[in-house]
């Protein structure tokens, strides 16, 4: 027996409009096809003409929730990726949920940490605290996974609580330099924001069928806004599927052995540790 057809909005409402600067934006139903298809059509334009020394494409972003298989097999096609969702109950529905997306959670093509200025001197927690780092310690050098979480879990039948309700995708590029700001030697990584998804969509196959909007923008401005907020999501982030239902991220700043810096720089004459 064929199941019905499930009741669905008229084609009247959808609509694409093209910016001034020739970005697209969507009205109606299917607004995330709009998405996806910027999405391949700046990974093309990478394919073709990367910018100078280049490390790939990047995708960063933050969902209520992400399922959307088209979605998710384009991340896995960014060189670095991660997308940090709210963080996801404990049901059987929810357990669920979590095993659609494992494979983009698992991935090998996370984020450099040490792309973003915000996000250096920061390592994972262990222990309920943060790493000590000492004269001869060598500072993390992490990889964010593509896939975190955020915020608090909901509970059944328990109080609202605050959580993850952005729809947004920056894309940009990663770049290495030989040389510091200085011009000293050194290996330099920074990531160049070029493109913003901004929207009411959420990434899952759902939205595809509910009536939203979703628009392309390169404003300098709104790029620049929106890579200091997703920096943040992923400084404040927690695993796919954390043990606790607050809000606890798990990086946190190293802790500095001042005792060992003072001891390491009286030994070497650059100063007295009991000064």
């Amino acid at each position: 027996m064929m199941k019905e057809a499930g009741p669905e909005f008229p084609g009247a409402f959808d609509q694409e409009f093209v910016l001034q600067d020739g970005h697209h934006g969507y009205f109606g139903r299917n607004v995330l096809k709009g998405l996806v298809d910027g999405i391949e059509g700046f990974l093309e334009e990478k394919r073709r003409t990367p910018g100078f020394r280049s490390m790939g494409p990047v995708a960063l972003g933050g969902f209520l929730w992400l399922d959307d298989p088209e979605l998710a097999a384009c991340l896995a096609r960014f060189s670095h990726t991660c997308v940090v969702v709210s963080k996801q109950g404990r049901s059987k529905r929810d357990l669920e949920k979590l095993g659609k997306i494992k494979a983009l959670a698992d991935g090998d093509n996370g984020m450099l940490a040490s792309a973003f200025a915000e996000l250096t001197g920061l390592d994972w927690l262990e222990n309920d605290r943060a790493r000590m780092v000492g004269p001869g310690s060598s500072m993390p050098d992490l990889v964010i996974p593509p896939l975190r979480t955020i915020g608090f879990r909901r509970q059944p039948k328990g109080d609202m609580v605050p959580f993850l309700h952005t729809k947004i995708m920056l894309l940009g590029e990663m770049w290495w330099h030989d040389e510091d700001a200085l011009g000293g030697v050194a290996d330099v990584i920074g990531f160049r924001p070029e493109r913003l998804w901004v929207g009411s969509a959420n990434a899952t196959h759902r939205s595809r069928s509910s009536l939203e909007f979703g628009m392309w923008l390169d404003d300098p401005q709104a790029l620049k806004a929106a890579q200091t907020f997703v920096v943040q999501l992923m400084a404040h982030s927690e695993a796919l599927d954390p043990d606790s239902d607050l809000f606890q991220p798990e990086l946190l700043p190293v802790d500095y052995d001042d005792q060992a810096f003072a001891e390491y720089a009286a030994e070497y004459g650059f100063g007295d540790p009991d000064a």
